[in-house]
């Protein structure tokens, strides 16, 4: 199997096909699940906010897709003929690696891309949302003119960033965004040059997001958002170990009580509330031997939180790579150097990691359910229970003093 950052691809074809010019309009739809669909960037369908935001138990809502319907809407909504298109494994949506067939002229898209596209098709549920796949797109576009390297959004031929197609049944929204080329973080090791700069980097990304602004994200309510975390009761019938399920109850009850209980007093702002391994593109240092952050992909759990919420999601991320629970004070400590952290803020970060684990672990068990053969949806399973056991159980008293500990050991022992 062939990667692309890191994450498996599935190779599908590799196909030329003669160019149609004759590009038929976008079919009008009229969306499922209560929701009249549009077909471009306007903003008037407001989501209305509530539990049909949210994904219920029993609930499948990944695109069904095939290759044609790949090759028919890259063809007829950006033109693009295709010379190669790969399926990268995901979690919910479809998304599919292109590369275009140079030899045809393609008038829809002026700029072409030499690394190539990603097709996104988005969920069921989250293509009921467009004026939060707006929101995503306008973000992107926003980041591109700071000087954030990210993935550009593609017009389609009606000029808009997105369209809600009909697939086998189902209305889901479709767009195109530009492949950003490079290694990412989980491909390198997790030396503690690279867990600091990827907190710089988080910090300068959390610096300029505080300037953007979008309604949909005013209402926008998804089950990973640390918000979020009391629904994962009516989803803990699949964890079946009962110690497992315990300490997932008692991570449940603690963060609700002493940090939901907070939202009020947190600072909020725009976050990009999934920074993984699998979404930072690093490349080598001028020494060749470290590493540094390049670019962030994957926005479609972006919110408006707690900034406190964005540094505890990924602390998580950075401390399930590592495979320690003490390197997390590295990357603190170079988000802090760029956007410092209030001292009340740092005592609540323990209780956001471990709520991340339990969101990650039971989700990620629940929807292999749905997909027993997408094993992508456990990569968190082994180390996180251990890292979730070894916080909950051991260090939660002492990893405070811990993570200052090793963070300020890190300043005065290296040179970064």
């Amino acid at each position: 199997m062939e990667q692309w950052n890191n994450v498996e691809l599935t190779n599908m074809s590799k196909k030329s096909y003669t160019l149609n010019h004759a590009y038929d309009g976008a079919e009008k739809l009229n969306k499922e699940n209560d929701q009249a669909s549009s077909n471009g960037n306007d903003t008037t369908s407001d989501p209305q906010p509530g539990d049909r935001d949210l994904l219920q138990p029993g609930s499948d809502v990944r695109p069904k897709v095939e290759s044609d319907d790949v090759e028919s809407l890259l063809r007829r909504l950006y033109g693009i003929t295709i010379s190669e298109v790969k399926e990268i494994i995901a979690y919910d949506d479809r998304n599919f690696f292109v590369k275009e067939d140079s030899n045809v002229k393609n008038p829809l898209i002026v700029t072409h891309c030499q690394n190539g596209y990603v097709l996104k098709i988005l969920n069921s549920l989250d293509s009921k949302k467009e004026n939060f796949v707006d929101a995503q797109n306008q973000l992107l576009l926003f980041l591109g003119k700071h000087s954030v390297k990210c993935p550009r959004p593609i017009p389609n031929a009606s000029g808009k960033y997105y369209s809600v197609e009909r697939l086998n049944g189902n209305s889901n929204v479709v767009r195109l965004l530009e492949f950003i080329p490079g290694e990412i973080f989980h491909q390198v090791p997790a030396t503690k040059h690279l867990l600091f700069r990827s907190g710089e980097y988080l910090a300068r990304l959390d610096r300029a997001l505080k300037n953007f602004t979008h309604e949909a994200y005013e209402t926008h309510k998804t089950l990973w958002m640390l918000q979020s975390v009391p629904e994962l009761r009516q989803f803990l019938y699949v964890v079946k170990d009962q110690e497992r399920r315990l300490i997932c109850e008692e991570v449940i009850d603690l963060f609700e009580s002493k940090i939901l209980s907070l939202l009020p007093t947190l600072e909020h702002q725009i976050i990009h509330g999934d920074y993984n391994e699998q979404n930072i593109i690093v490349e080598k240092a001028a020494n060749q031997s470290d590493y540094h952050v390049t670019g962030v992909i994957d926005f479609g759990d972006t919110s408006k939180s707690p900034l406190l919420f964005e540094v505890g999601i990924a602390l998580t991320y950075m401390m399930l790579q590592a495979n320690d629970l003490a390197t997390g004070g590295v990357f603190l400590a170079g988000y802090n150097s760029i956007n410092p952290i209030s001292s009340s803020d740092l005592g609540h970060l323990k209780y956001c990691v471990a709520a991340r684990l339990v969101q990650s672990l039971v989700m990620g068990l629940y929807t292999h359910t749905l997909h027993p053969t997408n094993d992508y949806l456990l990569v968190t399973q082994e180390q996180g229970w251990t890292l979730l056991q070894t916080l909950w159980r051991d260090s939660l008293t002492e990893v405070d003093e811990l993570w200052a500990t090793t963070g300020h050991q890190y300043l005065t022992q290296s040179n970064k």
